[in-house]
């Protein structure tokens, strides 16, 4: 018998069939085929006026929800690109281009389809290569919101009736799901953006076309088919019942956790972020939720880097991290506290599914617990893949041949076996919770399960059945198990109200249960909290805090640099105490963690230069098995040289050191040099001096190891005693030379080295000397007259010579030795 269904939209019932004329649609032969019949039936039924209306409502339902989620991504991101526009994005105008409708439109098929396309080519300097990206995002938010609100609007135009069989109910979804599918495609294609970097690169992004397509088509088909096809008329269907349940345990793990996420990324916001930015977290509720929960049930998340996206893996560490990711590791240790959360929605999802599956009279039946954890299994492996973030592409450019790579994020394979794992917990649960909790307080049984499904549980009563269209009804009392599907226990008998004794029993166990829970919750806690103070950074932070307290040699011995004790002078208290200025501590923050260490960057400044250093943290063994410990293996200490013109000793606060000689192309020391190593700041570097001589004392400045070169040279200056001294012996020096019989001696002026001079004198004496860096000195210019004798034959007249005399300053521990070696021929 051929199934006549009435439009959704017929006020009156069909009239009785009458002879038609030649059909006029296409399908006039349909009535040969009962399939092609169907299809004609689905076609007519799309085309009817109830048909189109629900199609309207489908169509404006997604575009809605399209738009809503869109503009959450399009508000913040041209805000940013209005902001950067003028600098780094000026040749592709980034800031006008979002501000077009057809970015609009991308983005808005970025939202249906889950990503986003980008191709570009370009060269320079007889280069050329082309680029091709995918970007995949898949907003969970977006196809869940699609599914509830058609699911609804659905069982709204059908007022609620599941009509015609399960073929049909199939081809109709198939048939709206494939012309929405079809409209989104098209409106998408209108959303591709053009971008030209001057005349050398071009490039264009576009929505995932064939994303757009299956999303809107797979989530509008089982979201209408679930809404009208016919229920089996039995409720033993465990495997039906094991879907329900997964949905309900999938879709409060992911509100529950959604919910915590958002709260902690709204608090946790940066202060200079834009609260426009808050709006992306809208289409990441369902991404948010997924992760978070596989972190709740012990899972984790993990990126996953490959090919030539490994050479870029660090410019991604910001966003990406760089090692697995679990609870324990968010806010410092805080977020294991979220284990409580699943504790609580564990319990709680438990009991309403237990009092939704019935009480049966044996108590506890396997034979319903086990499709729960199978149908989570499966939906957990399916929401991974929609929320695995990824991007991925290759490269091609001229004589480099063709490179590929990806980069992703998300939930780890075993996080669904942990996840599926917390499903078979609910599952047993379901079968013993809810009697000992009507025992210990029947009215939060009610509350947690509702009133209605709390009261058919106490009485025994199955769970409701949904109307069945009487087409397809089929009469109880013959109505075949599926295969695979045990025929469940009887239904128990109501319960009679607890006896007193009974109660007591019951709170003396639930406080016994709640005290134990207490108990290793508080121990929990301990754990999480001093493991939480054991951080990797805590390491660094402390060693950096010796350094700025001045505690060189307990810094040393916490981490000890590993180089010679003539090296090290420099690493002591007195040292580092007296310096001028010492590290200022900035900022520690751990920048990715794995099973053998963490990697921290530290901040610091040194006199109001900031410089940051990397340090490696290694795991130790842990103390009582349990609380984690940390070694830190890398010194902050940097390379210094100091070098010396006079002096070998040299003085950093209290601590002297000595320098080698430094000998020149012929052996002789001329000069002193040493090399050293110190820690991070500005010290005073002197030489000793007296009365004779001096050495201003120097700044010698160590910031980082990779910066330029500490090192510092000291100069030694005279004094102006060591003048007058030099000074003093050049005119006793004049004196001899006017003085019998020293004037003979060398380095006396010539003239003045003669027996046969009538008289001799100093007219004027000099009046100044100088001194070089190597002790010699010359004098200014010292005048000498003298009259030679007068002979037979001539008369002499009184003569002058000017003159400068040269020598050496010698040292003999603190004391010069002046030598005066002679006069300047000139």
């Amino acid at each position: 018998m051929e199934n006549k269904q009435v439009p959704d939209g017929a006020k009156v019932p069909p009239a009785p069939l009458e002879p038609r004329p030649e059909p006029s649609n296409p399908f006039q032969n349909a009535g040969q085929n009962p399939q092609v019949k169907k299809f004609s039936n689905a076609v007519l039924e799309l085309k009817s006026r109830a048909g189109l209306q629900l199609l309207g409502f489908q169509a404006g339902s997604i575009a809605a929800i399209g738009i809503v989620l869109a503009l959450c991504y399009l508000i913040p991101f041209a805000s940013l690109a209005k902001e950067d526009d003028a600098s780094s994005y000026a040749d592709f105008n980034v800031a006008a281009q979002l501000n077009s409708f057809k970015a609009f439109i991308l983005i808005f098929g970025a939202v249906l389809g889950g990503g986003l396309k980008v191709a570009g080519s370009g060269g320079a300097f007889d280069m050329y290569g082309e680029m091709s990206l995918v970007l995949a995002f898949v907003s969970v938010t977006f196809i869940l919101a699609i599914c509830a609100v058609n699911y609804a609007i659905v069982r709204k135009l059908s007022r609620g009736v599941r009509k015609g069989g399960w073929k049909s109910a199939a081809l109709a979804s198939g048939l709206h799901a494939l012309v929405l599918a079809l409209l989104f495609l098209i409106i998408s294609l209108f959303g591709k953006l053009s971008f030209e970097g001057g005349e050398m690169i071009s490039a264009s992004v576009s929505p995932r076309y064939a994303g757009v397509f299956f999303t809107i088509a797979l989530a509008v088909f089982f979201s209408q088919f679930l809404a009208t096809a016919p229920q089996r008329a039995n409720t033993g269907s465990a495997w039906l019942n094991g879907v329900r349940e997964a949905v309900l345990l999938a879709v409060s793990t992911l509100v529950a956790f959604a919910l915590v996420g958002v709260i902690t990324a709204v608090i946790q916001r940066p202060d200079d972020m834009p609260w426009s930015m808050s709006l992306i977290l809208l289409p990441l509720l369902g991404t948010i939720g997924s992760y978070v929960g596989a972190l709740g049930f012990l899972g984790a998340l993990a990126p996953n880097v490959s090919g030539m996206a490994s050479f870029i893996g660090d410019y991604a560490g910001e966003f990406m991290p760089e090692s697995v990711l679990r609870i324990w590791d968010i806010a410092e240790g805080k977020g294991a506290w979220l284990l409580v959360l699943t504790v609580v929605l564990v319990l709680l999802v438990a009991i309403r599914v237990g009092v939704r599956r019935g009480r049966l009279a044996s108590g506890f039946n396997v034979q319903r617990a086990w499709q729960l954890p199978a149908a989570a299994l499966v939906l957990w492996m399916v929401l991974s893949w929609l929320t695995n973030i990824s991007l991925g592409g290759n490269l091609s450019a001229y004589e480099m041949g063709e490179m590929s790579g990806s980069m992703s994020f998300g939930i780890t394979w075993y996080s669904v076996i942990f996840l599926a794992l917390g499903a078979a917990v609910v599952s047993l649960l379901a079968e013993v919770l809810p009697l000992q909790v009507y025992r210990y307080a029947p009215s939060l049984l009610a509350l947690i399960a509702g009133k209605d499904a709390a009261a058919r549980w106490v009485s025994g009563q199955p769970a409701p059945v949904a109307p069945v269209s009487p087409a397809a009804a089929v009469p109880a009392e013959t109505a075949p198990v599926a295969k695979g599907e045990p025929e469940l226990a009887e239904p128990a008998v109501a319960l009679a109200p607890a006896s007193a004794e009974s109660r007591k029993k019951a709170k003396a166990v639930g406080f016994s249960v709640l005290a134990l829970a207490v108990i290793a919750g508080i121990g929990f806690g301990a754990v999480a909290y001093l493991n939480s103070q054991r951080k990797p950074e805590a390491e660094v932070e402390k060693y950096l805090s010796l350094l700025a307290e001045g505690k060189a040699e307990k810094a040393t011995e916490m981490v000890d640099p590993g180089i010679d004790n003539a090296s090290r002078v420099l690493l002591t208290d007195d040292v580092l105490g007296s310096a001028k200025q010492r590290l200022e501590l900035v900022d520690v923050v751990e920048e990715s963690r794995d099973g053998n260490g963490a990697y921290v960057r530290a901040s610091y400044a040194i006199n109001g230069e900031r410089h940051e250093r990397g340090f490696t943290v290694d795991a130790g063994e842990k103390e009582f098995g349990l609380l984690d410990t940390w070694v830190l293996d890398e010194s902050l200490i940097v390379p210094v040289q100091i070098s010396a013109d006079q002096s070998e000793d040299v003085a950093l606060g209290k601590t002297t050191v000595k320098l080698a000689s430094d000998e020149d192309y012929y052996g002789d020391g001329t000069s002193f040099f040493g090399e050293f190593y110190a820690y991070p700041g500005i010290y005073e570097v002197s030489a000793p001096g007296n009365e004779y001589r001096k050495t201003e004392p120097q700044e010698l400045r160590v910031d980082h190891p990779d910066s330029q070169l500490a090192q510092v040279a000291l100069t030694t200056t005279t004094t102006e005693k060591l003048n007058e001294l030099v000074l003093e012996e050049v005119k006793k020096f004049a004196t001899a030379c006017v003085t019998v019989p020293t004037n003979l001696e060398d380095g006396c002026p010539s003239s003045l080295q003669s027996k046969d001079l009538a008289s001799f004198s100093v007219k004027s004496q000099a009046e100044s000397v100088s001194i070089d860096e190597s002790g010699e000195f010359t004098s200014s210019d010292i005048v000498f007259k003298f009259k030679r004798n007068d002979s037979e034959y001539m008369d002499y007249d009184e003569e002058e010579i000017t003159r400068s005399f040269t020598g050496n300053v010698d040292w003999y521990g603190e004391k010069p030795q002046v030598t005066v070696e002679g006069a300047s021929w000139w």
